[in-house]
């Protein structure tokens, strides 16, 4: 008998035991990351909105909060889909790495190579890259919802609103009529 509360008590510390280290793990690796690391890195669009929007503007129109009519040059346009075509994947790369004068842009955009992971650049020009391609999809989507309502009969619309009242009324009536019913059978 005394075996069996000697395994039983085996089986209720071993996974309690293990639960704690994994808990502790998980403490531990809260304390090694900073809460930039958590709150400014967590996705290429966080990143981007702390340290590229007070230039680049939050959706990448170059009018950030440092924008100004005298600022010289101006920040640039990440929604101008002709530039960015012309600007290769390795070249965005290398702007954000060790800043736009290392590609013999201007000196203000600081090298962002030792605060961003190798990944996370790479995800940042993937972000960049497609600010200007959702500008244009944005436009082709509002130029397929104006073509697809035309398409659509305004008479569908109004037999679906049709359909779903006579539903309603008839279950509403349903409900009347049983409820009647009942309270004439109990009178009687």
């Amino acid at each position: 008998m005394s075996h069996f509360s000697f395994s039983k008590g085996k089986f209720f510390i071993i996974p309690i035991f293990v639960l704690n280290l994994a808990g502790g793990v998980g403490f531990a690796k809260e304390l090694i990351t900073s809460p930039r690391d958590s709150e400014f890195l967590i996705s290429a669009k966080t990143s981007f909105e702390y340290y590229c929007s007070p230039c680049h503007g939050k959706d990448g129109d170059g009018r950030g909060t440092f924008y100004t009519i005298d600022l010289n040059p101006k920040p640039r346009d990440f929604t101008d889909a002709k530039y960015m075509a012309t600007r290769s994947e390795s070249d965005l790369t290398q702007s954000i790495t060790g800043g736009t004068a290392s590609i013999g842009k201007s000196n203000l955009c600081p090298p962002w190579g030792n605060v961003f992971t190798e990944e996370r650049i790479k995800e940042l020009v993937a972000y960049i890259k497609g600010l200007s391609v959702e500008e244009t999809t944005q436009e082709a989507v509002a130029e397929k919802e104006s073509v697809v309502e035309e398409e659509k009969s305004p008479g569908f619309k109004s037999a679906l609103r049709w359909l779903f009242i006579a539903v309603i009324t008839v279950a509403l009536a349903g409900g009347a009529i049983s409820e009647w019913k009942k309270l004439k059978s109990e009178s009687a």
